[in-house]
């Protein structure tokens, strides 16, 4: 049997990288097939007739749908749940995605509550081609929301520390069909 001695510099040495290599959150859809844990929530809580799908498929998750104004409608997402605190130290979101909707926008919400007026913070996006993208955000530029409305232009650092709840929603005040497809969203 064989003992490999450390001293105490390359204990803590390890023991930082292990923690770098730790810190934030990676989604990915295709490699880790991490969307089983997503549900859809439609504006149908609430009265509205909008409806969406999330399908898994060999590499990617595909988001779609058709939004409906009617009712009090105007909104579909989907949405999962992660260990609150994951996103503590991270700085920056990147998402890889394709669309055909290079007319409508899309947002990333990080939330800290299931209620749905307690304000929340997120990022809107409009594809810009057809072909796959890569955006990468500082979390600090996403904007302080309740009820679909900025209340606030800048998230503080200390807003990291209770998300649970990650959401991609659809909620551009504009009916018809929408599709999106993530390859994965990683926070770093």
């Amino acid at each position: 049997m064989c003992f490999v001695s450390l001293d105490m510099k390359q204990i803590t040495l390890l023991a930082l990288l292990f923690m770098a290599a730790t810190t934030g959150l990676t989604i990915d859809f295709g490699q880790d097939k991490a969307g089983d844990t997503w549900r859809i929530v439609n504006d149908g809580v609430m009265g509205g007739l909008s409806q969406s799908s999330a399908t898994l498929t060999e590499d990617t998750v595909q988001f779609k749908g058709n939004v409906s104004l009617e009712n009090n409608g105007g909104f579909a997402s989907m949405r999962t749940l992660i260990t609150e605190g994951a996103l503590k130290d991270c700085k920056t979101m990147t998402i890889r995605f394709k669309s055909s909707s290079t007319d409508r926008t899309f947002g990333l919400s990080l939330k800290n509550s299931q209620q749905y007026y307690i304000p929340y913070y997120k990022h809107t996006f409009t594809p810009k081609t057809t072909d796959w993208e890569v955006l990468t955000v500082n979390l600090s530029n996403f904007k302080h929301y309740r009820i679909s409305e900025v209340i606030g232009n800048e998230m503080p650092k200390k807003a990291l520390d209770d998300v649970f709840n990650i959401a991609l929603i659809i909620s551009d005040k504009k009916a018809g069909a929408f599709d999106i497809e993530i390859d994965y969203i990683k926070f770093e």
